[in-house]
């Protein structure tokens, strides 16, 4: 049952419903420590990698029946790593349920000199089940990122929600062999490029491309104001007092000055053998044998050639292109097998591209720093997209700034929209902050969101950790067709920022054909 609204479930039995035996978990929280869920980023920045997100939690043992060594109790041999747990929250006013977390036990240890002999559980969301997926793939030619991603869900057989973009980048080719989903899904992120991030929220996997910040409204209009006043009392009204210990950061260590970005750039080859065997073996009368068959270069329009003595040999594929295939031979009597060949055309690496961008007066400042990222699937023109705004973003310093809120049931000071404010908020959301002991008052951009709650629900916490917003292009960007945007009156433009206010959109008025332009 439910306490405070917060309901947590684990399917121990593997059943996929949580409504067995001991599966709703939730008077059994430990107050101590906190329960705890975190999303986003690793780190602040808009560049850093996207690991798994994470919940914690205590339960109460005493009975021992969750002890993972306890033969006697129901649940023996099902407290173990990979169950399905689920966290929601029922709004107190509006009745609506919220998937807080939804993911699968990680790990689990007991604590039996411990008072209440407590379960420990580490989770991963269900982003640490794409993590564990191995993956071998088609080979698809003109693949937007987005579309990738949703082909790696439907390869590990997704079943939760899906909120993805379909991405900036076109990837001349793209395919997947000898990679878990985790890291098939991290190439594709990097090679749409900053501030593009893929996390599971509520269940849900969100994929952002790198144009997602120029066109979402989430992003653009401040989704909630967060001071700290002095004096206090005074500021802006419907705003949320940030609980002290704000921290700033000055984002020096996360400083990019230069990006070089090796293009492999592959076209159809000559038709010929990819993959040979000359391992003989024999297939009795009704006989099958399966054979793996991978290629050093992904290929198209595969077939498969035998040579044999004895009996006809039927030969089947399991797909046509990819950089491997599994062949099935079927023998109708007795044959012996001498040679298999895959016959295709390969996809092989004609020439390779070198784009290199740098920031010279930020590298005479700070040193080369150079982008850590690797866009194996972009072509030569998104490549050039990555690499200058990675650069023009990030060659100087961008603070970012972590901050909480409270909501605690019933306190005059917390009201409910405090509440809405907390279960509402997402990665890439923009808000104002306000802090005047650290002289912080603009806009920023949420990377990371953590909450935490405490004692059943006694006190909901939200960490936010964001960044300043990208850089934008000056209004009056040098255009010789504008009053005000000629010689002496407008400004050069820089290289991979573009501006939100005049990005081509279809579906905006004012930014559409001879009025809008192309982002990077």
């Amino acid at each position: 049952m439910p306490v405070r609204g917060y309901h947590l479930t684990v399917d121990w039995s593997g059943s996929q419903t949580s409504d067995g035996p001991y599966e709703d978990v939730t008077r059994r929280l430990r107050p101590d420590p906190v329960l705890e869920v975190t999303y986003g980023r690793d780190s602040s920045g808009a560049g850093s990698q996207i690991p798994a997100g994470s919940m914690g939690f205590a339960l109460n043992n005493l009975d021992r029946v969750l002890s993972p060594q306890n033969g006697s109790s129901p649940l023996a041999g099902k407290v173990r790593p990979g169950r399905a747990v689920k966290l929601t929250f029922t709004h107190p006013t509006t009745g609506q349920i919220t998937t807080l977390w939804s993911g699968v036990t990680d790990r689990v240890t007991t604590e039996p000199a411990t008072p209440g002999t407590p379960l420990n559980v580490e989770c991963l969301d269900a982003w640490g089940r794409p993590g564990a997926e191995s993956l071998s793939t088609p080979l698809y030619q003109g693949l937007r990122t987005g579309d990738a991603i949703h082909l790696i869900l439907d390869a590990i057989g997704w079943t939760g929600g899906r909120d993805i973009d379909p991405g900036a980048t076109i990837m001349p080719w793209w395919w997947a062999e000898d990679t878990d989903a985790g890291n098939a899904i991290e190439r594709i992120v990097d090679s749409e490029g900053p501030p593009a991030i893929a996390y599971v929220q509520g269940g849900t996997f969100v994929y952002r491309d790198r144009h997602h910040r120029l066109t979402r409204t989430r992003s653009l209009t401040s989704q909630g104001t967060y001071t700290h006043v002095e004096p206090a009392g005074s500021g802006p009204g419907g705003d949320y007092k940030i609980l002290r210990g704000a921290v700033y950061d000055d984002g020096l260590d996360r400083i990019v000055n230069a990006a070089t970005i090796n293009v492999d750039e592959r076209r159809p080859a000559d038709l010929a053998e990819v993959w040979v065997s000359e391992d003989p073996f024999t297939l009795g009368s009704g006989g099958r044998q399966v054979v793996f068959a991978q290629a050093t270069d992904p290929f198209l329009g595969a077939t498969v050639v035998v040579e044999a003595t004895g009996g006809p040999i039927t030969a089947a594929l399991s797909r046509t292109s990819g950089q491997s295939t599994i062949v099935t031979l079927t023998a109708a009597s007795d044959a012996q097998v001498t040679r298999v060949a895959i016959v295709a055309t390969p996809i092989t690496v004609a020439r390779t591209v070198k784009i290199v961008e740098e920031d010279t007066s930020s590298v005479s400042t700070y040193g080369r720093q150079t982008w850590q990222g690797s866009p194996v699937w972009a072509g030569v023109g998104d490549a050039q997209a990555i690499a200058q705004r990675v650069v023009s973003t990030y060659a100087t310093a961008r603070p970012t700034v972590t901050v909480q809120i409270a909501y605690v049931p019933g306190h005059p000071n917390t009201p409910v929209r405090y509440l809405d404010q907390i279960i509402d908020r997402q990665v890439s959301d923009r808000v104002w902050l306000r802090i005047d002991p650290l002289g912080v008052n603009g806009p920023f951009l949420i990377e990371r969101v953590r909450h935490e709650i405490v004692k059943l629900g006694a006190m909901h916490r939200l960490t936010l950790t964001c960044e300043v917003p990208d850089p934008t292009q000056p209004a009056n960007v040098f255009t010789f067709n504008a009053a005000g945007k000629g010689f002496n009156q407008g400004a050069f433009a820089s290289p991979g920022i573009d501006n939100p206010a005049n990005v081509l959109r279809f579906d905006t008025a004012g930014q559409g054909f001879d009025q809008g332009f192309f982002a990077s």
